[in-house]
């Protein structure tokens, strides 16, 4: 009865070996790419009237300021990047007594954006799921990934996309407070409710991504976190502190 009473305590470790790896690589390929502004002088965007001073109301002219706000931040041109709408429907199951939204199976084509390259015009194309409108994170989230893709893919920094290096490079843009809030929410109106992701990463590689970002700037409690919801602040928080009391392994790829 006593033979639990003295077992060590598991120490904790974010992630798997290679995942880990995988976003310690490519956070400083990032960083050598795109080496101006320096990584400390970035511009961490929250979801604050400062950061974005627009009028919410759900409109198509939204999706136009936030465009404004975050291309300009990634040194893109606006006037070059044309944006339109597409709507694709949640899933609804009526049990009865109330009707509840479901997750669209991996499977299925739901997107929250999509990125197309060049069209005919000479400009980058880029299409914003109309259902993104009335929520402002997810519309920055989407906004901001659909325009890593011009960075990397445009730029040629990359010869063939990588959805995952796609979603961390946003948050090396300082979009990552909105890409790791949108991963995961939960929904309740009324009667209705019901959660949905978004995003390739998931929470805890947000978290251990968000970590890696505080950490090559130097920020052992930034402000910034106080903008995450909850739980990936949480796994963020536990994230940091493995970073930091582990610096000699974090960025080591001796063993590879």
């Amino acid at each position: 009865m006593f033979k639990n009473l003295f077992k060590s305590k598991k120490i904790y470790e974010p992630l798997d070996y290679e995942q880990r790896k995988y976003f310690e690589h490519n956070i400083l390929w990032l960083n050598e790419n795109f080496p101006e502004p320096s990584l400390e002088k970035r511009k961490v965007f929250v979801p604050t009237e400062s950061d974005f001073p627009i009028k919410w109301n759900g409109s198509k002219k939204n999706a136009f300021e936030v465009l404004k706000i975050v291309s300009e931040n990634m040194q893109l041109n606006p006037k070059e990047i044309e944006i339109d709408f597409y709507k694709e429907g949640l899933t609804e199951v009526n049990t009865g007594s109330s009707v509840i939204f479901l997750e669209n199976d991996a499977r299925d084509t739901f997107t929250g954006g999509l990125y197309y390259g060049k069209n005919e015009n000479g400009k980058y194309e880029v299409s914003i799921n109309i259902n993104l409108l009335n929520n402002q994170e997810a519309l920055i989230a989407t906004t901001a990934h659909e325009l890593c893709h011009i960075k990397l893919l445009d730029e040629k920094k990359l010869e063939e996309n990588d959805e995952y290096l796609t979603d961390l490079a946003t948050v090396f843009f300082g979009f990552g407070i909105f890409s790791a809030n949108s991963s995961f929410q939960f929904y309740q109106q009324n009667d209705r409710w019901g959660y949905g992701t978004s995003g390739y990463l998931k929470c805890d590689e947000w978290a251990y991504s968000l970590a890696l970002f505080a950490f090559l700037r130097n920020e052992n409690n930034p402000q910034w976190s106080e903008f995450l919801n909850p739980s990936i602040k949480k796994d963020f928080e536990k994230n940091l502190l493995y970073v930091l009391e582990n610096e000699n392994e974090i960025f080591n790829f001796e063993n590879e």
